[in-house]
């Protein structure tokens, strides 16, 4: 998943497809033309004029594999997503936010702000401690502040307790409690619905 900025894009899907597919050829560690390709074009421009789109790839390979315990029960699988994409659902502010997910051991970060996903970020930690955790989060501070002129005011955590950050911190939640590491996308794709 990342965010791509483009200083024009067109109205086509077809070519806009093939953008993105273009953009995305060397940063991918696969062949872009056996992936498959989603990408949602988020609304406005940002504060340097630039068309903003958020893109997903997964090799065909992978995507099959997740797939397949659909099909092996009669089912067809109508949409496959990372489940942090489907976290961001459950925020509901404009205001600058970094919203961390840990599950077991990758931790997703994610930079969001006037209702747009600014930068998607995900890592396999060894040790998820909250310091090693902080290694993580205060350059997505830093970066987030940089890129968007002002410092990020609040952190939104799930499955963890973040410590000594220059920030407020809440739990993500849904409407109804809090959202545990594995069920938080879940939760998310039942509030947003299947938009």
């Amino acid at each position: 998943v990342t965010v791509l900025d483009f200083d024009s894009f067109s109205d086509e899907p077809t070519e806009q497809l093939s953008l993105v597919r273009f953009r995305l050829k060397k940063s991918v560690p696969f062949d872009i033309d056996s992936a498959s390709v989603g990408y949602y074009v988020q609304p406005g421009k940002n504060a340097k004029g630039k068309i903003e789109v958020v893109a997903a790839v997964v090799s065909l390979d992978t995507l099959a594999r997740y797939e397949v315990m659909f099909r092996n029960a009669g089912l067809h699988a109508g949409e496959v997503t990372v489940s942090a994409l489907k976290v961001l659902e459950l925020y509901k502010s404009d205001d600058v936010a970094i919203i961390a997910k840990l599950a077991g051991h990758t931790l997703t970060t994610m930079v969001v702000g006037q209702g747009k996903l600014k930068l998607y970020r995900c890592l396999e930690l060894e040790d998820t401690s909250a310091s090693s955790i902080n290694t993580v989060l205060f350059p997505t501070l830093a970066y987030a502040e940089d890129e968007l002129g002002a410092p990020v005011r609040k952190l939104i955590a799930c499955g963890f307790e973040p410590q000594g950050l220059p920030c407020a911190v809440e739990t993500l939640r849904s409407k109804s409690r809090t959202a545990a590491p594995h069920e938080a996308g879940l939760l998310g794709y039942i509030e947003g619905g299947s938009n």
